[in-house]
């Protein structure tokens, strides 16, 4: 409930908002340790309400705590059910995130728009700073992160196809304690690891072919993010210029994550680094993101971001350089920002193949 006693300090500190409504499933998640929710009534006063259907009721009861767990019956209608809970004060209402035809329905029961007000930055500034037992999770999925890519290390070679690699990864992390995949793992050969977001196919690897593998476990509910790039045999000249640059250029951004710093400005390190080298234009995305409950989350490392880093963020460091009809090279790794500096929660190869 130490989250929850948070949000209530900085949502009800002016005297707006008498309710704080969380829908998103993410903040759910976040706030209450349980998946399945449907909403969180959060009052300034009091015990807070979780809305659960009933295929979630009973799970709910017995896995959250502190929370009047309401169920919310076959033919209900859950925005009528929140409204008829406060009425009929019809106080105001914070809300992190609503469709818009949800958010009319709820206006509506409440008697007007003007109840409600968006308020998600709140808890996006809260989802920022990692707390130690949000850390303890992260570091774990990076764990087997890291050992689904060493699985990536030893099975790339000519003749198999992408998806082979990819179920060889992820029944390691599963094996070995994921929850699941973060995302689709990603495995790209040849052209198409040219594409920044390249997917995973039938297609066979052949001799020569760079290969992007880009992959996450998660674990109690927490994600990671890693990517390396690979040679299906020894690398050329071209090859291998590219990828000392983009390691070059990781290399220079993690170096320039600690707290205070614009995040801005860390994507500028490795920017620069790759323009210099002449592969400017082929950096075609940001340096990197937030990690967390969610795979994109805040803060953002870009050009343009307004983010400044602090102790207890957690982000990517993933310079690319992506040539069309040639081939890329992404080296990513998920960084925590500490007191001192920084530190790579995932590891593994920073070499082109094993022959290195």
């Amino acid at each position: 409930m130490d989250r929850i006693n948070a949000l209530k300090q900085s949502a009800f500190k002016e005297g707006k908002f008498d309710f704080f409504l969380v829908f998103d499933s993410f903040n759910l998640t976040y706030f209450t340790g349980f998946p399945g929710a449907a909403a969180l009534l959060i009052p300034e006063q009091g015990q807070s309400s979780l809305y659960v259907s009933p295929v979630n009721y009973e799970q709910a009861k017995a896995e959250t705590k502190g929370l009047n767990v309401e169920l919310v019956k076959r033919g209900e209608k859950l925005m009528e059910k929140i409204a008829n809970l406060t009425v009929p004060k019809k106080p105001k209402f914070a809300v992190d995130t609503l469709p818009i035809e949800s958010w009319r329905v709820l206006a509506k029961a409440l008697g007007g728009e003007d109840k409600l007000e968006s308020a998600s930055g709140l808890i996006h500034e809260m989802r920022k700073i990692k707390d130690p037992k949000e850390i303890q999770s992260i570091r774990q999925a990076c764990k087997l992160a890291s050992l689904g890519m060493q699985v990536a290390f030893e099975n790339i070679k000519p003749g198999i196809k992408e998806k082979q690699v990819a179920a060889e990864i992820e029944y390691a992390m599963r094996k070995n304690g994921s929850e699941g995949t973060s995302f689709d793992t990603i495995v790209a050969s040849g052209g198409a690891s040219a594409f920044p977001h390249g997917s995973c196919s039938d297609r066979t690897i052949r001799e020569g072919d760079l290969v992007i593998v880009d992959l996450g476990a998660t674990y109690n509910f927490y994600r990671s993010d890693m990517t390396r790039t690979f040679t299906a045999g020894k690398p050329t000249k071209k090859q291998n210029k590219i990828f000392e640059t983009t390691k070059l250029a990781h290399q220079k951004a993690f170096q320039t994550i600690k707290p205070n710093e614009p995040a801005k400005e860390v994507d500028a390190s490795a920017r620069q680094t790759i323009e210099t080298a002449g592969f400017g234009e082929f950096f075609v995305h940001n340096l990197g993101h937030g990690v967390g409950l969610e795979i994109h989350e805040a803060p953002t490392l870009s050009p343009d971001s307004k983010d400044i880093l602090s102790i207890g963020n957690v982000v990517t460091d993933e310079p690319g350089i992506y040539l069309p009809g040639y081939g890329g090279v992404r080296i990513e790794d998920t960084v925590l920002v500490t007191r001192d500096g920084a530190e790579k929660l995932t590891v593994g190869p920073y070499s082109l193949t094993d022959s290195e």
